[in-house]
């Protein structure tokens, strides 16, 4: 007894010390719309420390970030800063067992993931808030004491050769490893850092070992905690559970050489890429942004030289006909390096003439030079940033402190939230500074094509590409004007929002149907409890053509294209100021998305009806839309293994749906007047229903729901159109479909399939998709590691449940795959009778609490009721009502329910099976039991479908 007294008196004396030494920062900057409670303060570790108490939160969460990434590779050791990333999940001194904190975070309803890039490592999780602390606790050995066990070394280095056999089908990750050999070789940002077994190969745990005693400091953290309680809780948490994290005064990899080499620029970098998705990028080295935070100059420059409004570079190329996307951005591609880059998606004509889109570039940044760089603009962009950072809304918890742990360590810490958002001192001299760096001589063009012709592969993963100086003929063209550019540079802008106020009125707690007729209905909620000047709106056009057949699908995709390039001019100045809209097709018709700032929301709106209604179709614009919708459905063809499964899987369970090749062929066909006769027939005869969310009143709901009803709807002509049909398989199966995969990469996906749309149905599949899911990744990805890519999912179709496994590997073909699932699935049974009463109902409490979450912003609300609509939940309770199901679902229903569709109607599983280049399609089917699906269509017409909703 007295021992206890005495080590808890040691334990306060220890604490008291260690607080008397935490330094902690001053007063912290936040939005006015913010109601959350912040500490940042440093432990005598010298690990930077941010609290955040939200008492309202439905999600609890932390991250640590470690300034240690893929540049402090050892040299002979590519890839073990990450390596070291996975090996951490896999056991603690204090908790040993494997996947024991994943099973932990994910059995209490929440997730975690972790990122290792160049200069940093990223650690993170949430949960429900009430198992935050011993979810910390957890989570802080990883860096205090982790096991490295010996027989998941092997294993886990395979699974990192998973992951990088998988990235070598990704161009963006292809273009990268072309890219950095344009670096300077001494820099970091030239190294391979992702790792294969090679590059990991024999005994490399003492090597590992020992990467981490030397660079896991925690002078080198910053740890982000999210959680309910009030920060001066959370901190005496923080304090007694990471101040074990040993403080080794290790260094953050300083570098002195330039990331290009003198003399290297400027030049040609050519990459052959697998998708046919042409583009230029102009990279610029420029000097150390970070200091300037509060001036921006490179966002300034950003938001200018990347404008996509009239006056715009972009809609100069568009006249062109070569390009149809731009994006301008700072970058940081590794430490101490800082560059801007002008990003470009070109049209074939762009590809072949992309010279002269180059010298359209430059012409345009000396324009901003000479005229462009103005106070007005500035304080166009100042306004706007400090709107957006006064009506903030709260953040998904994982991905909020993930992003401020990654950046903890670059700002003031109470200053952190207004350095992401605020511009506040104009310095046209930054400006000017950085823009001189933008020529064409301090340039490196990079130029990747599927065509392109090259010279040299890159290690590891095999890329072509070409590096060369450019001739001085290409330079002296770039400094040369092309056009006329007195109209170029867009004016001020008018969305810019100028009554923010909240409007006041008696509030209902779920939108009211305030218009039903024939045709059209109007819902409407005022809804200001998110204390913010936003509001949605949303309509849902339904037409009868769109399903009718291939033609009117793909027509209806190249009448979405037509619209979006129609509007983009006059759109892109509202979503710079905070109100964005989206038109989208899907299988009944379209819809029209507009969010944001309820100021000028009519505005927007009265220009995407009038042009929805009588949309200016050009002939030139058709063909490149056509153009860019072929290479986009070609492209797809290589997307990753276990998406193209996924794919075959909703192509069979969904009707109508339609092939590739026949989307292809149909799309070969069509002319110019077909998308004309298309437009015209597609508001010819419709159903339309609308919501109108958020700060917006009655009357002016009213007026806006009148202004689609009398430009998109004939009253004497409307149109009832049904959902897509569900295949409802039968018990005599399993059904098996086999498909070739233009990837490295093999995967499988096996569905199974709820009896009806119950809500009960509904609430025993995602339970079990809650408990399924560690296990399944446990058995099949740490223990057998069958692939990277591992995963269970509740996957309802049509408001079918159904629930999905799927894997994808390099290495092991699909059959085999499909034997460890089938066996997996056959013992679950009795894995899920032997979990105790209190990891049972902690499953379900977790599954409860996500769905009973509060809505975090206003536009998640919108979404929610949208969806609810849709699926006639005209009472908007839904989630409730799921969750009543399961507080009072007996154990023993939801185990014979397992029992049932794993075991009993095991035969009525989908399973297709993806066979990618390293196995290569069976010339024979395999001899394994059950219904081959060889023609897909003819399978779907001999099938029942589910009710029609």
């Amino acid at each position: 007894m007295h021992i206890r007294i005495l080590s808890r008196f040691s334990l306060l004396v220890f604490l008291f010390s260690l607080f008397a030494s935490i330094q902690v920062y001053g007063d912290f900057q936040k939005s006015p719309n913010d109601h959350r409670e912040y500490l940042a303060f440093e432990l005598e570790n010298r690990m930077r420390v941010l609290l955040i108490s939200d008492p309202e939160t439905d999600d609890a969460g932390a991250s640590l970030a470690i300034q240690i990434g893929g540049g402090d590779d050892p040299e002979n050791r590519a890839g073990m800063a990450h390596y070291l990333e996975h090996m951490l999940f896999l056991g603690t001194e204090k908790y040993p067992e494997l996947d024991s904190y994943r099973t932990f975070i994910e059995q209490n309803g929440g997730a975690t993931n972790a990122y290792t890039a160049i200069d940093l490592t990223n650690y993170n999780f949430s949960i429900e808030p009430d198992s935050l602390k011993p979810a910390l606790d957890r989570f802080a050995q990883f860096f205090v004491a982790p096991l490295f066990p010996a027989e998941q070394v092997g294993r886990e280095r395979g699974v990192v050769h998973a992951e990088f056999e998988m990235r070598t089908q990704r161009d963006v990750v292809r273009n990268w490893a072309a890219m950095r050999h344009a670096y300077n070789p001494k820099h970091p940002s030239s190294k391979f850092v992702t790792g294969t077994e090679k590059t990991l190969e024999g005994d490399v745990r003492p090597d590992l070992i020992e990467f981490f005693n030397e660079n896991y400091s925690a002078n080198l953290m910053n740890l982000v905690v999210l959680g309910r309680e009030p920060v001066n809780e959370l901190q005496k948490w923080v304090v007694e559970i990471f101040s074990e994290i040993k403080d080794s005064d290790a260094d953050v990899l300083e570098i002195t050489e330039p990331l290009f080499a003198d003399g290297s620029l400027p030049a040609l970098l050519k990459v052959r890429t697998l998708k046919n998705n042409p583009s230029l990028t102009l990279t610029f080295p420029v000097p150390d942004l970070e200091p300037y935070w509060r001036e921006s100059p490179d966002g300034y420059i950003s938001n200018l030289l990347g404008h996509e409004g009239k006056g715009s570079l972009l809609s100069e190329l568009k006249a062109e006909g070569w390009a149809d996307g731009l994006y301008v951005s700072p970058g940081n591609p590794g430490i101490n390096s800082y560059t801007m880059t002008v990003k470009i998606s070109l049209t074939e004509s762009g590809h072949q003439n992309w010279e002269n889109v180059t010298a359209y570039v430059f012409q345009y940044i000396r324009e901003i030079r000479v005229r462009g760089i103005d106070e007005w603009r500035f304080n166009e962009q100042k306004i706007l940033s400090e709107i957006g950072f006064r009506f903030s809304e709260v953040d998904d918890a994982r991905n909020f402190v993930t992003t401020l742990a990654a950046v903890l360590h670059k700002y003031p810490p109470n200053e952190i939230l207004s350095a992401l958002y605020l511009v506040s001192q104009y310095d046209p001299n930054l400006i000017t500074t950085i823009l001189a760096e933008m020529t064409p001589e301090n340039t490196l063009a990079v130029l990747p094509s599927s065509t392109t012709e090259t010279d040299k592969l890159t290690p590891y993963l095999g890329v072509e590409y070409s590096l060369d100086k450019l001739p001085d003929q290409t330079i002296e063209l770039w400094h040369t004007d092309l056009a006329d550019s007195s109209n170029w540079l867009p004016t001020a802008n008018e969305f810019l929002p100028q009554n923010l106020n909240l409007k006041t009125t008696d509030e209902v707690s779920k939108p009211e149907r305030i218009i039903a007729k024939p045709g059209f209905e109007l819902w409407h909620q005022m809804d200001t409890s998110f204390d913010v000047p936003r509001a949605s709106f949303f309509i849902s056009v339904r037409s009868p053509v769109t399903k009718t057949n291939v033609k009117n699908s793909v027509l209806l995709s190249l009448f979405e294209a037509a619209i979006n390039d129609q509007l983009n001019e006059f759109a892109y100045p509202a979503a710079l100021a905070g109100l964005d809209y989206s038109l989208y097709g899907h299988s009944r018709g379209f819809t029209i998305r507009i969010s944001g700032f309820d100021d000028k929301q009519s505005v927007l709106l009265g220009e995407i009806i009038s042009i929805v209604k009588s949309p200016t179709f050009d002939r030139s614009k058709f063909e490149l839309h056509r153009d860019q919708l072929i290479r986009d459905i070609e492209n797809s063809r290589r997307d990753s293994a276990y998406r193209r499964a996924i794919s075959e899987f909703y192509s069979i369970i969904v009707e109508p749906s339609w092939t590739e090749e026949q989307e292809l062929q149909a799309l070969t066909q069509v002319e110019f007047e077909d998308l004309v006769n298309f437009s015209s027939k597609l508001i010819e005869e419709v159903d339309v229903v609308v919501l109108s969310h958020g700060n917006v009143l009655r009357d002016e709901a009213i007026a806006m729901g009148e202004l689609v009803e009398s430009n998109l709807l004939n009253p004497e002509r409307v149109a009832t159109v049904r959902k897509s049909d569900v295949i409802d398989l039968p018990d005599h199966g399993p059904f098996i479909r086999q498909i070739g995969i233009e990837n490295n990469d093999s995967a499988i996906a096996i569905y199974l399939q709820g009896p009806d749309r119950s809500l009960r149905e509904r609430a025993y599949f995602a339970l079990l998709a809650q408990i399924i899911q560690t296990p399944f990744f446990s058995d099949l990805r740490s223990v057998q590691q069958l692939g990277y890519v591992v995963f269970s999912a509740n996957v309802p179709v049509g408001q079918v449940p159904g629930t999905m496994f799927v894997i994808q590997s390099p290495d092991v073909p699909p059959e085999k795959m499909e034997v460890a699932v089938v066996e997996f699935l056959d013992q679950f049974h009795s894995w899920l009778a032997d979990l105790s009463s209190s990891e049972f109902e902690a499953y379900r409490a977790g599954l409860i609490g996500q769905i009973l979450e509060k809505d975090p912003t206003l536009n998640d609300r919108s979404h929610r009721y949208w969806t609810a609509i849709d699926q006639k939940d005209y009472e908007f309770n839904r989630q409730q009502e799921l969750a009543s199901i399961l507080e009072t679902m007996e154990r023993k229903a939801f185990e014979d329910f397992v029992y049932e569709l794993l075991i009993k109607r095991g035969d009525s599983r989908l399973v297709v099976l993806g066979y990618g280049n390293n196995h290569g399609m069976p010339v024979e089917l395999l001899q394994t039991e059950g219904v081959y699906i060889a023609d897909r269509e003819s399978f779907k017409r001999g099938q029942e479908l589910f009710p029609p909703l």
